[in-house]
């Protein structure tokens, strides 16, 4: 029976896959396949827990905040304007759910080694889909490139630029604390990572995107500075950015096979880098490391500014997505006419909202400049679906996250409950304007994350499994 222990966490990281994979989870049959797989995966956490006698009841205050809001946001179905999709999303927050409890059990009985099968599990999903998201944009290869705004954005598997730039955000610190704890032998392979996740940041054309992804480049080289780790994690982000602008290059001259080989050339480049700098002895790396940090910055500043320059299409497409900065009135849909539109739908069903999963259905009744599925903020499409009582439940799970992800970042902790913290405010502050959580793979990797952050607090980690 002990051979079997495990099954349960590689049943859920065998979902989040899947998830990832088969258009993030979105679409109908996708989602039901996906909440299933989470729900089987709980379902064997539970057997083999009772089986080993090791059921015990979840001691995560974030499980039982999100458990709160999945049991009232169920009971919309007594009231529900629609009851098929109701009964939708509460098998998939339920779902959610399991795969919290099966995180969280996993944690309890095997510690390190769980988190760093997840981290791994999670470096490795991001990386791919990366690369898919590359590939495809470079050879615009529909559906996994699209056209917003008038320009080509790379959304990979998710098919949608957004999401692409959420998940390589969510995966970039995980992926930086795994290098730093990484043998020297296997990091190179990790800076790849972090190379192939800035690239797709970039190539999705994403505002927030571009502000997260420097304010974490800035965190990674001060965090990284000490322990001499500065100088490959600068050399990493720079081959992101030269590859992402070689493909934008490409891409807009239509030169694909020529974009290609240059992305590859840029990254084999830095392979060769990253294998030098780990032959370097540390106390060389350390004296040395403010000279190659900064001339690798200026290369890759420069490198990206010649090729945008060069290409006139590329240039007038930057200016014309980022001319108007990051005003809230110029954010595609229109966020000020949304929120409006849900607001009113909000107002007729104050209390308990039209029934989850019902938004899209609603709001076309007050849609003011344009129609969307989502509200673009999460606390008030909970709002609309759920009422005030299930908003004000989202809103304290969402609190408590940002709260106790905070406190991580501040107090002593591992290098990756620590960055599982960072990849969930990334997620919550992308939910605050737009609709990640409603792709089911993301919200999937999003609550695991969260067990991952509270995986050293004393909840149920034994000191003697490594922390």
């Amino acid at each position: 029976m002990a051979r079997f222990r495990e099954a349960g966490l590689y049943f859920l990281l065998g979902a989040l896959l899947v998830g990832t994979l088969w258009r993030g989870g979105y679409f109908p049959a996708p989602k039901w396949t996906f909440a299933a797989l989470l729900l089987l995966a709980g379902a064997t956490e539970l057997g083999m827990s009772a089986a080993l006698k090791e059921l015990r009841l979840p001691r995560s205050p974030g499980f039982w905040l999100f458990a709160a809001f999945v049991c009232f946001a169920g009971a919309s179905f007594t009231w529900s304007v629609s009851r098929a999709d109701t009964v939708r999303e509460a098998v998939l927050l339920a779902g959610l759910l399991a795969a919290m409890f099966t995180a969280e059990s996993q944690l309890k009985r095997s510690g390190i080694k769980t988190i760093k099968a997840i981290a791994f599990w999670l470096v490795y999903s991001s990386a791919f889909v990366c690369a898919w998201g590359i590939g495809a944009y470079i050879f615009r290869t529909a559906p996994y490139s699209e056209v917003v705004d008038g320009l080509l954005r790379a959304g990979s598997t998710f098919e949608y630029s957004n999401a692409l730039s959420c998940f390589g955000l969510m995966a970039l610190p995980v992926t930086a604390a795994l290098h730093g704890l990484a043998a020297r032998r296997d990091r190179p392979l990790l800076a790849t990572a972090i190379s192939l996740q800035a690239a797709a940041v970039l190539l999705s054309y994403a505002r927030f995107g571009y502000v997260a992804l420097f304010l974490l480049s800035a965190w990674f080289v001060l965090s990284g500075w000490k322990k001499g780790t500065a100088a490959a994690v600068m050399l990493a982000l720079v081959a992101g950015l030269a590859a992402a602008a070689c493909a934008a290059a490409a891409e807009m001259a239509g030169r694909p096979v020529v974009g290609l080989v240059a992305v590859l050339l840029v990254f084999g480049l830095a392979w060769a880098g990253h294998k030098f700098l780990e032959s370097v002895s540390g106390e060389r790396r350390l004296r040395y490391q403010p000279l190659a940090a900064g001339a690798l910055a200026l290369a890759g500043i420069t490198t990206a500014a010649v090729l945008a320059q060069k290409s006139g299409r590329l240039h007038a497409a930057l200016v014309a997505r980022f001319e108007k900065g990051f005003a809230l009135s110029s954010l595609l849909p229109h966020r000020l006419d949304t929120y409006r539109g849900a607001a009113d739908a909000f107002r007729v069903r104050p209390l308990a909202g039209s029934g989850l999963g019902t938004f899209a259905q609603v709001y076309q009744w007050y849609a003011i400049a344009a129609y969307t599925k989502f509200a673009h903020n999460l606390v008030l499409q909970a709002a609309v679906d759920t009422g005030l009582i299930g908003a004000v439940l989202m809103a304290l799970f969402l609190v408590y996250v940002v709260a106790f992800s905070g406190w991580r970042l501040l107090a002593r902790a591992g290098p990756l409950p620590r960055a599982f913290a960072i990849a969930s405010l990334v997620f919550v502050a992308c939910n605050m304007f737009d609709w990640e959580w409603y792709i089911p793979a993301l919200a999937g990797w999003f609550v695991v994350g969260l067990m991952c952050v509270e995986a050293d607090a004393g909840f149920w980690i034994n000191p003697k499994n490594g922390y």
